[in-house]
């Protein structure tokens, strides 16, 4: 049995691009996922299959999106070995400084991960840090204090924030809690 973690781009934010989480659940369990769990109203799922494998579990979740929603949603599948090792591998310090917002910013399929390495590797800055992971980028920002000298401040006006999907540290390490049990 395999678990799989998915993570909806834009959902239920400010009002717009509703989806139900409990509406998404059952399509899923209608598919033949089991054991579908959401976290948070946000796009949280993790759903297990005996058979399907992560480009199943994509192709199905953007057949469903698509057959119920009005909207374009864009997915991130990923595999539970996949989210472990990912989460195995983060530095020290993302979550270390509680002035700091730590955010993961998971790379959806269409993301071009050169681009992305060569534009994150530039971030020189006092003020935050950035980890490159496989799927995934690891990126603590000041908040507090000096937020508008950040990289991350401007994120939404970049190019690139359109080919992630970002979870807060605490929806991140939840999920794996999810995994785990």
């Amino acid at each position: 049995m395999m678990q799989f973690i998915i993570l909806l781009r834009g959902v239920n934010v400010g009002g717009k691009n509703r989806v139900p989480m409990s509406e998404l659940k059952q399509y899923l369990i209608d598919d033949g996922f089991i054991n579908v769990k959401s976290h948070i109203n946000s796009g949280n799922l993790i759903v297990e299959s005996a058979e399907d494998t992560k480009q199943d579990v994509l192709i199905k979740c953007q057949k469903i999106l698509l057959e119920h929603f009005t909207f374009p949603v864009e997915v991130v599948v990923l595999s539970d070995k996949e989210y472990q090792k990912e989460l195995a591998d983060i530095p020290v310090w993302w979550g270390e400084d509680e002035d700091y917002r730590h955010n993961a910013l998971f790379l959806l399929p269409s993301a071009d991960k050169k681009e992305l390495a060569e534009l994150l590797s530039a971030i020189d800055s006092v003020y935050e840090k950035v980890y490159i992971g496989e799927h995934a980028v690891f990126w603590s920002s000041s908040f507090k204090k000096n937020y508008s000298k950040t990289h991350y401040s401007k994120l939404a006006s970049r190019p690139f924030y359109k080919q992630v999907t970002i979870r807060n540290r605490n929806t991140t390490l939840k999920l794996l809690t999810f995994l785990e049990n």
